[in-house]
Order: C-alpha cells, then sequence, then structure tokens
C-alpha cells in the first residue's frame, strides 16, 4: 500500500505540473495572438519555431529524459559512478546538440526555404522568419539540458521540480511581451523562447545540488558506458516518436481533402484530449518509469510485476469515467473552450464529434505510455518502435478506409482503433518476453467487474446531468461547468470507497500519511 501511495503521490506531482504547464501555456498563447493576432508576424514565427521544437519532440523531451532513467537507475547508491555517468552525459549530449544547433542557426536561410514554401517571394516575411529561426535554435540546446535533468531527477524520485519546470518556459515568453515587446517589437517572441528555456533549466538544477550532485564537464565523455548506453536506447524511442509524427501528418492531409473546417476540427479536439492524456497518462508512466527501472536493475521481477499492475489499474481506474465525461459532455464543452467569434456552431459540432471518437482511444493511449515505458525500463526501446510500425501503417490504413464512410470523424476513429491495436500489441509481447503479463494475476475477474459497474454507473450519472442541464441547446458558464466537474469527481469517487476498491484505499492512505507529516 505504501508503494501504492508513493505512485499515486508522484502521479498527482507530476500530474498538477502539467496541468499548470497547460494553463500557463494557454494564457502564453492568448497573450501572443492579442499582441500579434492572427498575422504574417506570427505565422513567421510558428514557421520558426517548428523547426527546433520538432528537434525538442524527437531528441530531448521525449528519447532523451526516457533513456536516461533506466541507466542512471544501475548505478544505485554508487555516488562516485552516479557523478561520472552525469558529468559525460551533460558533457555529450552539450557538445552534439551545440553543433546541431550551430549547424541550424548556419542554415537557417535554407532551412526556413524548404518548410516556408508559401512564404516565397515575401521578402519581409521570409527575412523575418529567418532571423526568428537564428535567434531560437540554440532553445534546443537548453531544452536538452532540462531534459537532461528532469531524467536524474525523475531517477532519485524527485518529481516536483521537473513537473513545475515547463511552467517556466511559458512564463519566458510571458514576460518578454510583457516587459520587452516595446523594445523589441516582434524579436520580443523569438527571445521569450530562449528565456523560457533558460529558466526551465535553471530552475532544475538547485534540487540535483541538493541531492549531492553537480554538473561538471568531463572532455572523455565517450569512455563512459553509461553515457554509449543512452546513445543506445535514444535512436530506436526517437524513431518511434517521428513515426507517431507521421501519423499526425497523415490525418492532416487526409483531412484536407475532406469538409472545410475538418483539419481545425481534429487539431481542437485533439488540444481537448491532450489535457486529461497528460495530467493523467503521461503523468503516471513518468511516475512509474523510476521505479520499474530500479526494480529491474535489482532483478526484482516480481515487484517489477506488481509495480506494471498498479500503473495499468489506475490509469484504468481513471481514464475510462474522463473518456466517457468527455463523450457525454462533448458539446458543451467544445462550445465554453472554443465557441466564440468566428468558431461557430457548426465548428463546434464538427470538432466535438471528432472528441467524441478520440476520447474512445483515450484509455488505449494512455496504457501505450506505461507499457513502452516498461520496456524502455527493461532496456528494451527496440520492441516498442517495431510494434509503433505496425500501429502507424494500420493507422494509415484505417484512415483511408473509415474517412470513406465517416468523413473526418473517421480519422480520429482510425486514432481510437490504432491505439487499442498499439495496446494489445504491447502487452502481447511483454508477455512472450518472459511470461511477465497474466491478465487473471493483474486484473482480478472481481476487480474487473466492479470497474465496469462503477462506471456503468457514473456514466448513466453524466447522462443525466447532461440531459438535465443541457437539454435543448441549453448553455451554460465555466463555473456552472466548474461545478458539474467537480460533482461527477465526487460521485466516482464515492462509488470507488462504496464499492470497496483497492484504489480507494490508496487514496484514503495517501491523504492519511499527508496529514501524519504535517502534524
Amino acid at each position: 500500500m505504501r508503494e501504492e501511495g508513493s505512485l499515486v503521490k508522484n502521479t498527482l506531482i507530476v500530474g498538477m505540473g502539467t496541468f499548470l504547464s497547460r494553463i500557463s501555456g494557454f494564457l502564453r498563447e492568448i497573450l501572443i495572438s492579442s499582441s500579434f493576432g492572427a498575422t504574417w508576424i506570427t505565422d513567421a514565427f510558428l514557421i520558426a519555431y517548428t523547426i527546433p521544437n520538432l528537434l525538442r519532440r524527437l531528441f530531448a523531451e521525449g528519447a532523451l529524459s526516457t533513456s536516461v532513467v533506466p541507466v542512471f537507475s544501475r548505478y544505485g547508491e554508487e555516488k562516485e559512478s552516479s557523478q561520472k555517468f552525469i558529468s559525460a552525459s551533460f558533457t555529450g549530449f552539450t557538445l552534439i546538440v551545440a553543433l546541431v544547433c550551430v549547424g541550424g542557426m548556419i542554415f537557417s536561410p535554407l532551412l526556413v526555404r524548404i518548410i516556408a514554401v508559401g512564404f516565397r517571394g515575401e521578402v519581409e516575411k521570409l527575412s523575418l522568419t529567418t532571423n526568428f529561426t537564428f535567434i531560437m535554435f540554440p532553445f534546443l540546446l537548453l531544452i536538452s539540458w532540462s531534459a537532461l535533468l528532469m531524467g536524474f531527477l525523475n531517477t532519485l524520485n524527485i518529481f516536483s521540480w521537473s513537473a513545475v519546470a515547463p511552467v517556466f518556459f511559458n512564463l519566458g515568453t510571458i514576460f518578454s511581451l510583457w516587459f520587452l515587446k516595446s523594445f523589441l517589437g516582434p524579436y520580443a517572441l523569438a527571445w521569450g523562447v530562449i528565456l523560457g528555456g533558460i529558466g526551465q533549466f535553471l530552475f532544475q538544477i538547485p534540487p540535483l545540488y541538493q541531492a549531492g550532485f553537480h554538473l561538471h564537464w568531463d572532455w572523455k565523455f565517450w569512455e563512459n558506458e553509461g553515457f554509449r548506453q543512452v546513445i543506445g536506447l535514444m535512436l530506436p524511442v526517437s524513431f518511434s516518436l517521428a513515426a507517431s509524427q507521421i501519423n499526425t501528418i497523415v490525418d492532416r492531409t487526409i483531412a484536407s481533402t475532406c469538409q472545410e473546417g475538418a483539419v481545425s476540427a481534429l487539431y481542437f479536439a485533439d488540444r481537448l484530449m491532450e489535457l486529461p492524456l497528460g495530467v493523467f497518462g503521461v503523468a503516471i508512466s513518468i511516475a512509474i518509469l523510476p521505479s520499474l527501472s530500479q526494480k529491474f536493475s535489482k532483478g526484482e521481477e516480481e515487484e517489477w510485476k506488481n509495480a506494471l499492475t498498479q500503473g495499468m489499474r489506475w490509469i484504468i481506474f481513471l481514464m475510462l469515467p474522463v473518456a466517457a465525461f468527455l463523450i457525454i459532455f462533448s458539446i458543451p464543452l467544445v462550445k465554453l473552450v472554443y465557441q466564440r467569434g468566428a468558431f461557430d456552431f457548426i465548428a463546434s459540432s464538427m470538432t466535438a464529434r471528432a472528441l467524441i471518437f478520440y476520447a474512445l482511444g483515450l484509455p488505449f493511449l494512455s496504457l501505450n505510455l506505461l507499457f513502452t515505458r516498461a520496456f524502455y525500463s527493461r532496456g528494451d526501446t527496440k520492441t516498442p518502435v517495431k510494434i509503433s510500425l505496425i500501429a502507424v501503417f494500420s493507422n494509415v490504413g484505417l484512415d483511408l478506409l473509415l474517412v470513406r464512410w465517416m468523413n473526418f470523424g473517421g480519422l480520429a476513429l482510425a486514432t481510437s482503433v490504432a491505439a487499442f491495436l498499439n495496446s494489445f500489441l504491447l502487452i502481447l509481447f511483454l508477455n512472450r518476453l518472459s511470461g511477465l503479463i497474466k491478465f487473471k494475476n493483474f486484473l482480478p475477474s472481481k476487480w474487473i467487474g466492479k470497474i465496469l459497474t462503477q462506471v456503468t454507473i457514473f456514466t448513466l450519472f453524466c447522462q443525466f446531468l447532461q440531459g438535465r442541464f443541457y437539454s435543448g441547446g441549453k448553455e451554460k458558464g465555466l463555473f456552472s461547468f466548474i461545478g458539474i466537474i467537480i460533482l461527477v469527481s465526487g460521485f466516482y469517487l464515492l462509488l470507488t470507497f462504496l464499492l470497496q476498491l483497492e484504489e480507494g484505499k490508496a487514496i484514503i492512505y495517501l491523504f492519511h500519511n499527508r496529514r501524519s507529516n504535517t502534524s
């Protein structure tokens, strides 16, 4: 129970940090749009930001931080070896990424001409985009340092600092636009990204120093076995992330052939789905990776299976009701968040339709994050890549098939079906690995029955509330909708205690333990 309480606590920390990051990011976007609107300046900034941001997603935040944890976990209590690994990793990745940044800055005019095809012939716009790209490329180095620190801290079971750090990235742009715009003009956007990257990196240094580690240079970094292992783990992870980006490109390409507004509907629906996915799915997978890695490095197979079991049960426990809520309240939610100005009722209806089909796959998308990190904890990054490729090709095939009958809604459904296939294959391969996963062991029939009963009652309750408050096109404000979220959350928690689920006991233990610590 203590270990499960620790998982819940770490998940809450990471989830809260993710939530704060999304909220501050939303404020950042509002400030950008209010400062420059939907103009050629904003277009230039977004195109310029795409280049380093894509590299960030492929190599820094995803692959780097994930690959560091399993390797760093193997050092255990060996302080000297751990420090050598930190120094070698910091030096090695600084040199590698710095070379990429210098190359990107030198060839920024060429990169912009390749990506911003539509800007050709518009000299001023092309020039501004090139300047933006030149200024923002060092952001890749800053975010790589942040990803390294996140991997180190998470392995040391220090989650709060890295969870909150992305907020400082958004604050960098907010600060720049508020205080530097009058001096820098549109360049405040680009320098805001750099300031945000610096803030996100510096914020994570104090807890590392408090843990007894420092950032030193080690020019013999390639001789460090741990550094070479991280490089070996990173390549397949980056490839897997690239495959997911291909999915997004294919979806948007096919959506562009559908009715007007289809691309936007899919984008805005995906943004709504990403909030619970980040707060719960990503948070659980990040919180559990250090524990899985440490147990595997110590040869504790049974404890490893128990930890994975807890992660899976919590994802099912949390994501099934979230998916049901998004489906039932899809139209009120989309109206509340987006319907204003040019975003009319038709746009809301299209976005809500896409959200319904995306929500069906939300539990499987979350499970994919967990299962993938289960492989990573065992030093296996190749198997998830192979499975992700199967899922990508399946998604493309389903896109082409379902779009004929369901229009753009078929693209969202294809994503959910492909997510289910990905989950099924991941757990199948985990079982083949060494008989690690047995359904009857980690998902007992009694627990499944209770969860299905709980989610069914919860769904009926949500349906009742939706009919009571939103029937006939009734409109409700922000506070009314927040009240409904609090009400249904409390009702779901009450069902948890009434059905005597283990998750309810873990929640009680967590808060009881917290009260004991504070008293």
